[in-house]
């Protein structure tokens, strides 16, 4: 997939236009269980919320910090539903902001709630059975993951990998997907208010690149230094 040009002003405008072109520009179709649909399930589950009220039906709301990978939701959206989102800055953050009927009795029929998730949303069975339900984890460590470093006795930059939700349900789904098709060991515990699923060490993280991978820039480059200094 591509990534959105980022516009190089210093301020953060108001409204923002979509830019670039589309990751999906030769399929404008909804399959459930695709790469494409996956990843956006993932991200969904990361910081999405759907509405559905009097005054604002089949309503998408996606809250992201970082401004290119807020243009590259916008884009894959774009491709899903043939039609371009509404991206505006506030409170120091982009709301990437769309209405789609089938998309929403898509999402909702697969279990997503309507208004504020809940702590026990989950990845739903069908997609957990898929070929690509490595982009939906994609998704969700692009909204909801960190990687950062830490020292141990012998290795100066020992990287981890992190996830957090307040789902523990969702994470240990996650903890199993990665052990059973991709060789890849985690932990998962408890932090404060919320949960955590744990990669640690550069074997680890080496597996996760060549499986999971990111769509996030910043996050691509913190994964490579991982890789190159631990």
């Amino acid at each position: 997939m591509e990534y959105a040009a980022v516009a190089q002003s210093g301020r953060a405008p108001e409204v923002a236009r979509v830019r670039g072109r589309s990751p999906l520009s030769s399929n404008l179709n909804i399959r459930i269980g695709s790469k494409e649909f996956n990843e956006f399930y993932g991200i969904m589950i990361g910081d999405g919320t759907v509405h559905h009220s009097f005054n604002c039906r089949y309503f998408f709301t996606i809250a992201e910090g970082d401004e290119e990978y807020a243009l590259y939701i916008a884009n894959l959206i774009k491709a899903l539903i043939n039609k371009e989102p509404k991206l505006k800055f506030r409170s120091k953050a982009y709301r990437i902001e769309f209405k789609s009927k089938h998309l929403f009795n898509i999402v909702t029929s697969l279990g997503f709630p309507i208004g504020r998730k809940s702590s026990t949303i989950s990845i739903p069975l069908e997609l957990m059975k898929g070929k690509y339900v490595n982009w939906l984890i994609r998704g969700i460590f692009d909204t909801d993951g960190s990687i950062f470093f830490s020292s141990k006795p012998g290795i100066a930059n020992y990287p981890t990998l992190e996830i957090t939700s307040k789902s523990l349900t969702l994470l240990k789904q996650i903890k199993d997907l990665l052990r059973r098709k991709y060789d890849i060991t985690s932990h998962v515990r408890k932090s404060d208010k919320a949960y955590k699923i744990a990669i640690y060490g550069r074997k680890e993280l080496a597996k996760w690149i060549k499986f999971i991978n990111s769509s996030h820039r910043r996050k691509l480059w913190l994964l490579a230094r991982a890789i190159r200094r631990s």
